[in-house]
């Protein structure tokens, strides 16, 4: 819906463990396709930024994953999270939900666009919600709370987001098994004298 003619204004805040795990679900020659995520996500709209939250390594230094994603005109929030006693990040959902407020106080989008599964968010969904805000989530359904999934405007199901890709070694290994198969049956129907 656009408002005086003009587009919609939306922000999309990614949980980025959220996302890896899920493609670290599938296989290791896969990468994601976070610009065809965007832009799926987006849709027609204005787009006024994209914000990744991520947990620094345990010795607080960032890895050139993130700034890769920083070069292709993502921000990328680190926050040095990681609990030891668990093995795994804190504060991140923290840090992503005080900048979905902050931006809704300061009017910086017309609609959030969250990209995490966790339940937590509801909160944050009815707040920007009662200032006049919408509230988008995405998600995997692997791993969307049902709860979160009712309480935005929009769901968009990322199980059905032109998401990943194969690396060029995967494709490279597929395309010599194509060519192996082949010759193994070109030899095959030469010795029985077959035309193919």
């Amino acid at each position: 819906m656009e408002k005086n003619n003009e587009k919609e204004r939306a922000a999309v805040f990614i949980d980025l463990e959220n996302v890896l795990s899920r493609g670290r679900d599938f296989d290791k020659d896969l990468r994601i396709d976070f610009e065809g995520m965007i832009d799926n996500l987006a849709e027609d709209r204005e787009l006024t930024g994209v914000y990744m939250f991520a947990g620094a390594g345990k010795d607080g230094s960032e890895s050139t994953f993130h700034e890769m994603l920083r070069g292709k005109g993502f921000t990328v929030i680190t926050r040095m999270c990681y609990d030891p006693d668990k093995g795994k990040q804190r504060e991140i959902d923290v840090a992503l939900a005080c900048e979905v407020l902050s931006q809704a106080y300061t009017n910086s989008y017309d609609i959030a666009i969250i990209v995490s599964g966790d339940r937590d968010f509801r909160p944050v969904i009815e707040q920007i919600r009662s200032l006049g805000k919408k509230a988008e989530v995405a998600g995997f359904t692997a791993s969307m709370s049902k709860v979160l999934s009712r309480s935005c405007d929009v769901f968009h199901n990322m199980d059905r987001v032109p998401l990943f890709y194969l690396t060029q070694k995967a494709i490279r290994r597929f395309e010599e098994f194509v060519s192996a198969f082949f010759r193994m049956f070109d030899t095959t129907a030469a010795a029985y004298d077959i035309e193919v």
